[in-house]
């Protein structure tokens, strides 16, 4: 019973972290734009202020996961940076590691202009996590008297500088047996059976779409696993860290000795949100019921589109994920497939975020003017026979087991006519009170929120103000999904909380 409890909270502990990912992931679309134009153009000046942001990730991501974890912004960025800072320089004077050792790459790197050990983007999330942690734990600490301009907030930043200086003198002697552990999945992932490996990727990507855990699988594929020399001798990991290093060195084929088939862990979703999850859509708005077609369209229309141009998935597979478990199997099932055949294709295309439009003309399509062997048309020779199995499988599964989705059911329209803070005070009433909201936070799509009872929580009722899904994660974590207005929503409930 403990084991299950301790399971239980660890999810909900990984979807605040999953929440905090989103904030420096979501500063990579603006990296990719740069450097896929920059590339086009052929704008050298373009291309570095892209390649930049690739290159620093580590203290980007500290600061990132620092901000989403914590609910002040300026006082747990800043203390991030300084952990940063303090973490690595520690770690490579105990090491003696010069820059000369650093510049070689292997298990030693160059981070924020410092030599230190290679930990790619999981040492500015351990960073990002202690200088929350501080933040949490001391920004309401009252000092004696004498020392009173030191309490409260000014001490987080104190304390996490020495935490930090802890953390430097620890990890020399965790971080071999962690990094054994992640060079032992990377020769697997990337090992002899890859079309094996890409499905697997995609099948578990998409199983965790409900929990909102899909953050925390992909950033070891795209940011640690795999082996890439660059041309200057460093070696950077990561199928997108890589995908964009070779962009923007020139490596047409996008394979080198040391890593093959940059875009592996990308690619698989354009067949799905360009053709597939859109078909879906047009499937269940021809299985709703005639009355409620009119609505059915306004929620499937926008959610398809959003789809397709962006790559957000949600709005369209929290219509059906909860009240068909059929088809949430089946999509996970064939989003692997869409990997592996993107893979045998011999696909490389990249998305900066999702696998949208925007994503699919940016970096499949302008790089191949340029050479680059994107095999962009892939995704059409997969996508269009994808979206016809969709169409007929849904209408089939919809029509056979009579499955709610939107227009099969009493649908209201009111709730898409409120604005965030007139949802706000019903949304509030629904999640137990203000009494039990503990913090509030959003990633793309959904709520997160930490509660202190989540008996208190009524599903159905935030169902009946909008929400397109609610999820518990562990005993206290509730997500409730609402689209792109989410984020809106999240500010204005903070506002109202005070939190």
């Amino acid at each position: 019973m403990r084991l299950l409890s301790g399971f239980i909270k660890s999810l909900s502990k990984l979807s605040m972290i999953g929440r905090a990912l989103m904030l420096p992931i979501s500063l990579l679309p603006a990296a990719g734009l740069l450097l896929a134009f920059g590339d086009k153009f052929h704008l050298p000046l373009m291309m570095n202020a892209g390649g930049v942001i690739f290159d620093n990730l580590p203290l980007l991501f500290a600061i990132g996961s620092a901000v989403g974890l914590a609910s002040e912004s300026g006082i747990a960025a800043l203390s991030a940076a300084v952990s940063v800072f303090i973490t690595n320089i520690t770690i490579g004077t105990v090491l003696s590691i010069t820059p000369e050792m650093a510049s070689q790459g292997g298990k030693y790197a160059m981070v924020v202009g410092i030599p230190t050990l290679q930990m790619g983007v999981f040492g500015g999330l351990i960073c990002g996590i202690l200088a929350a942690w501080c933040y949490n734990r001391f920004h309401t600490l009252q000092l004696p008297e004498f020392l009173g301009f030191f309490s409260g907030k000014r001490f987080v930043a104190i304390a996490t500088a020495f935490m930090s200086f802890i953390l430097g003198l620890l990890l020399p002697y965790v971080w071999q047996h962690i990094q054994a552990g992640i060079d032992a999945l990377s020769v697997i992932v990337n090992g002899d059976n890859q079309a094996a490996s890409t499905f697997i990727f995609g099948l578990v990507e998409r199983a965790l779409i409900p929990l909102g855990l899909h953050h925390i699988w992909y950033p070891s594929f795209w940011y640690s696993f795999g082996d890439y020399t660059t041309q200057a001798g460093q070696v950077i990991h990561g199928d997108q860290t890589i995908w964009f290093k070779m962009l923007e060195e020139g490596t047409k084929s996008f394979s080198s000795s040391t890593y093959q088939n940059a875009g592996k862990f990308m690619q698989g979703e354009f067949p799905l949100m360009l053709f597939a999850l859109p078909a879906a859509c047009l499937a269940m708005y021809h299985e709703a019921h005639t009355k409620n077609k009119k609505i059915a369209a306004g929620i499937l229309f926008s959610a398809a589109l959003t789809c397709f141009l962006t790559g957000i998935t949600e709005p369209v597979e929290f219509t059906f994920i909860f009240v068909a478990p059929i088809l949430y199997v089946f999509n996970a099932i064939m989003a692997g497939l869409a990997y592996m055949c993107m893979y045998l294709l011999h696909a490389h295309i990249a998305k900066s975020f999702s696998a949208g439009l925007i994503d699919y003309i940016s970096f499949g399509i302008l790089p191949s003017f340029n050479g680059y062997q994107t095999n962009f048309l892939s995704a059409v020779m997969i996508g269009v026979p994808m979206a016809l199995i969709y169409y007929f499988t849904f209408r089939f599964v919809i029509r056979r087991f009579d499955v709610k989705t939107p227009g099969r059911t009493e649908v209201s329209s009111s709730a898409s006519d409120k604005s965030d803070d007139e949802l706000v005070g019903e949304i509030i009433g629904l999640l137990g009170g203000a009494k039990n909201i503990d913090s509030v936070g959003s990633c793309i799509t959904r709520l997160r929120i930490e509660v202190l009872n989540g008996d208190r929580v009524d599903k159905e009722g935030l169902n009946g103000v909008g929400a397109r899904g609610v999820v518990f994660v562990g005993d206290k974590g509730v997500q409730v999904i609402f689209g792109a207005r989410a984020q809106f929503i999240a500010q204005a409930m903070s506002t109202t909380l005070g939190k």
